[in-house]
């Protein structure tokens, strides 16, 4: 069991996926229920399944360090773009980041995933046309996941600890937690925290080979529900030690006062039929904030719309917090954006914080029974936060989230 933790601030917050680039732009396809399903166009695909994908102007276009791009994959665009939001909002730049011994805690599966095909298919086209000059193969070197880190390094001035997790869906909500740990131990007063994956044949393939994508977008919690939705995209926090932002009179947007995370190992791709890693997860996080399960007025469930998943989720939360508190998932909004999902689900839930809106379970018809499900967007002013991210292997996170005043 967690022991009672200091909350950590959080100053800022950025986000890009298919709601748009930007927490406005999030807020307003949110509000107007205007969902991110659509067809794949980053590349032609026989298969015929929505994705969520960034269909804004170029990434190119909103990158702080432009002059970086040729050491760019879409991942690591999608993580400096929702990295430089956050840092505006925060008022924060390389002087006092540096002072302040600021790192980044990143949660990635994809990487650069997608320019390594692209390198492999052109090799590959090559030699089948009995080409057999020199190729170049400096796209590979974006593959991994610190490459990112590194850019948002050199790019904001972070002379702290850099971190990737890769616990399948629960590797944002796990960088997040994390961080604020980095932050409570005075390692550093600043961190960045969150997750970003884009697209890639390998992953949209690997789904759809599952069997576990559904032809007209992800209806989560709904009796009729046929599968999920591959989405990509970023969701960064700015997290401060709460001595830090109140020296330097920052505008506190919320509070992380909760974490916990579980492994149950119970299979490969499948969650524990009784949802006990997920309980696990949940619980420790209340403890972690000092909470009891009353306390919490709004859960961001996982929720991918998968048959199984929803069902043990539902069993989960209703074991914990029984059938009176709302619940919802954005999945229908952004796509499930992998290990991207817990930073981005983090800033939809600081926004229902501040705003005090609960975003809607967008797709659903005909609700499954046993919680309370957010069929519309519901005005209700609450005080505490809860974010769902589970992934395969039995990788379970939960965030908290409380209002700072």
């Amino acid at each position: 069991m967690a022991a009672q933790a200091a909350p950590v601030a959080i100053t800022g917050l950025g986000v890009i996926g298919a709601t748009g680039r930007g927490v406005a732009a999030m807020d307003a396809a949110l509000q107007q229920g205007r969902d991110g399903v659509g067809p794949l166009t980053l590349w032609q695909s026989p298969l015929d399944f929505p994705v969520g994908e960034y269909r804004g102007p170029r990434l190119e276009a909103y990158l702080p360090a432009p002059e970086l791009l040729p050491r760019m994959s879409r991942s690591d665009m999608l993580a400096l773009v929702a990295s430089h939001e956050a840092l505006q909002q925060a008022g924060l730049a390389a002087p006092a980041l540096s002072k302040a011994r600021a790192g980044a805690y990143m949660g990635q599966s994809v990487c650069g995933t997608l320019t390594s095909e692209a390198v492999y298919i052109g090799a590959k086209e090559s030699a089948a046309a009995g080409d057999t000059g020199k190729r170049s193969y400096a796209g590979l070197l974006v593959h991994e996941g610190a490459n990112t880190l590194d850019l948002m390094a050199k790019t904001f001035g972070l002379p702290g600890p850099t971190l990737n997790f890769l616990t399948a869906c629960s590797s944002a909500a796990n960088a997040i937690g994390l961080a604020a740990e980095v932050i409570r131990s005075g390692r550093s007063e600043v961190m960045l925290a969150g997750g970003a994956d884009s697209l890639s044949n390998i992953v949209f393939n690997g789904f759809c080979s599952l069997k576990v994508v559904s032809p007209d977008g992800p209806r989560p919690f709904d009796r009729q529900r046929q599968g999920m939705m591959v989405g990509e995209g970023a969701g960064v926090l700015v997290l401060e030690s709460l001595a830090h932002a109140k020296a330097r009179d920052a505008n506190v947007l919320a509070l992380l006062t909760g974490y916990g995370h579980s492994c149950d190992a119970h299979h490969l791709t499948a969650p524990h039929p009784q949802g006990r890693g997920a309980i696990e997860a949940m619980i420790g996080a209340l403890a972690q904030a000092g909470l009891g399960a009353p306390d919490i007025g709004y859960i961001n469930a996982h929720g991918t719309a998968t048959r199984d998943n929803d069902d043990v989720e539902a069993k989960a939360i209703a074991h914990v917090f029984g059938d009176r508190t709302p619940v919802s998932s954005t999945k229908r909004f952004f796509g499930h954006t992998l290990a991207a999902a817990g930073g981005v689900e983090a800033v939809v839930s600081v926004r229902a914080l501040q705003l005090g809106e609960l975003p809607q379970n967008l797709g659903t018809q005909d609700p499954e029974p046993g919680i309370d499900l957010v069929v519309q967007p519901r005005q209700t002013a609450v005080t505490h936060v809860l974010s769902n991210s589970f992934g395969f292997g039995g990788n379970n996170a939960a965030l908290i989230f409380s209002r700072s005043e």
